[in-house]
């Protein structure tokens, strides 16, 4: 029998955050080696009155440089498709109506494969102002400043990496199961190896982060797992989609929906996760794991 929607509310989770969470300092690490030793050949660049000069003989000695200039602009991206004109330009020429400037401008930087002359590019990277940073000796070395920068890319990862932190904890819950499980499955898939019918409710691509067999009913466990640690929308959203997906799942022979889900953010949301919690059958939180759960679904 399912506890008080009480019990959810005051066993929510303060936080799942482990001190590696903040940055992942490998990854950073591992990108910098792919381009550390082009930088420090750009960074003979540093406070060159004449840069654009400059830029132009260090990337003829070597092209193999420009690959390693995207992360100087704060992106992994080698396809620069822009106006090639400052925003200033833009909204001059629109109010002096001429509404083309944008298409008349377009052009791409491949940084990748350079295809424009390397004097095209210098100039695209002055009017960035990357130039002018290394000219005025903004920076003192450029490795250094793409370490900073992939670090601060790096941060705005933290949103997926709170997913993926519940993710580890509940898959080791599992794991205590003994059981064969699966990740990020394919409800085609889960079709083909279990004879079930998911693509019947026209979910054919939904993924589920883990699928396997209950031990005690021989039911196929489609089970999604989130954690929310700061108010937003999305709680909402979800709560709402995973009312219906259970509906639909439910109408499924030999399946059973389970939700694993947690966090303070709930609390300002808490109206939506109590809808889900009289719709849903097997909504549960991490207490509920640590309280045997799993054994028992």
């Amino acid at each position: 029998m399912k506890k008080n929607f009480e019990y959810i509310i005051s066993n929510l989770k303060n936080s799942i955050t482990p001190t590696d969470f903040f940055v992942d300092y490998p990854k950073v690490y591992l990108n910098i080696k792919d381009y550390e030793r082009h930088l420090n050949l750009m960074n003979s660049l540093i406070g060159k009155e004449n840069i654009e000069d400059e830029f132009i003989d260090l990337i003829s000695y070597d092209p193999g440089i420009m690959k390693s200039i995207p992360i100087l602009l704060a992106t992994h991206e080698t396809n620069f498709k822009v106006v090639n004109v400052p925003t200033a330009v833009i909204l001059d020429n629109i109010k002096n109506k001429n509404f083309d400037i944008i298409d008349e401008q377009y052009i791409c930087y491949d940084f990748g494969n350079i295809n424009h002359p390397i004097s095209d590019y210098a100039g695209f990277l002055k009017k960035s102002g990357l130039l002018d940073l290394l000219k005025n000796r903004k920076i003192k070395n450029l490795v250094d400043y793409a370490i900073g920068i992939e670090v601060g890319m790096d941060t705005n990862a933290r949103k997926s990496r709170s997913g993926q932190i519940m993710e580890l904890i509940v898959e080791e819950y599992i794991k205590l199961l003994s059981v064969e499980y699966h990740t990020q499955m394919k409800s085609v898939d889960i079709d083909k190896l279990y004879g079930t019918n998911l693509c019947s409710i026209g979910k054919a691509t939904k993924k589920f982060d883990f699928v396997y067999k209950s031990k005690v009913d021989g039911k196929i466990v489609l089970m999604e797992v989130n954690y929310y640690g700061t108010q937003g929308s999305k709680p909402n959203e979800t709560a709402k989609s995973y009312i219906e997906l259970n509906n639909k799942v439910n109408k499924i022979a030999n399946t059973k929906f389970v939700w694993i889900t947690d966090g303070k953010g709930w609390i300002p949301s808490k109206n939506n996760l109590e809808d889900a919690y009289d719709e849903i059958e097997h909504l549960y939180i991490i207490k509920d794991l640590e309280n045997g759960i799993l054994e028992k679904l």
